[in-house]
């Protein structure tokens, strides 16, 4: 499965997705970020993710979806 087909499926099936596989798919797609300012940016944002409780970590996880959509729009 390619990078474009497991983001596809994490942005469709967003709620099934484990939280740490989303996490995983997001610092993939960080490799093809343009600036080293988005891609500090994007970390930080993980790194508080990674370590949120469980229940806040979906809506953190949520907010990272424009990134998804951003690399399924041909980035």
């Amino acid at each position: 499965m390619t990078l474009a087909d497991e983001v596809a499926r994490a942005r469709s099936n967003f709620d099934s997705t484990d939280p740490a596989e989303f996490l995983d798919i997001v610092s993939r797609i960080r490799d093809s970020l343009r600036t080293g300012q988005t891609k500090s940016y994007l970390d930080k944002k993980m790194k508080a993710a990674r370590s949120a409780a469980p229940a806040e970590r979906r809506g953190m996880c949520r907010n990272l979806l424009p990134y998804l959509d951003w690399y399924l729009s041909g980035n």
